[in-house]
């Protein structure tokens, strides 16, 4: 069985990318070497590869991959701007910093709404 979208934590992301802030990743944009590939990889031991607003197996038919969060999403957007160069988990990390605070005001609003 296969993550679910829920499953795709931006905090437990964070923390890994906190954690190798010297990783260098060599194709940050690519669909399975992307930082948040390679960190599902680490986390569930099994390749995935995400790809604009989906992610999936690596052996499994793209018609059956799944949508990410919009964090996701947007983050690969930032990602796909530097391709093709390397960044480090540093830089990758103020990178989803900018992600975070690009949707707080859409938190913030929604909350409020409830």
């Amino acid at each position: 069985m296969g993550l679910c979208p829920s499953d795709i934590s931006q905090e437990a992301f964070c923390s890994w990318l906190c954690e190798h802030e010297h990783l260098v990743f060599g194709h940050p944009s690519g669909v399975f070497d992307s930082p948040l590939s390679v960190w599902l990889f680490e986390v569930t031991g099994r390749l995935y590869g995400v790809d604009g607003f989906m992610f999936g197996l690596a052996l499994v038919d793209g018609r059956y991959w799944q949508p990410l969060p919009q964090w996701a999403t947007l983050f690969l957007a930032r990602l796909d701007a530097f391709y093709p160069r390397s960044l480090n988990g540093g830089e990758v990390f103020a990178l989803l910093a900018s992600v975070e605070l690009a949707l707080m005001p859409r938190r913030l609003v929604h909350s409020c709404a409830v």
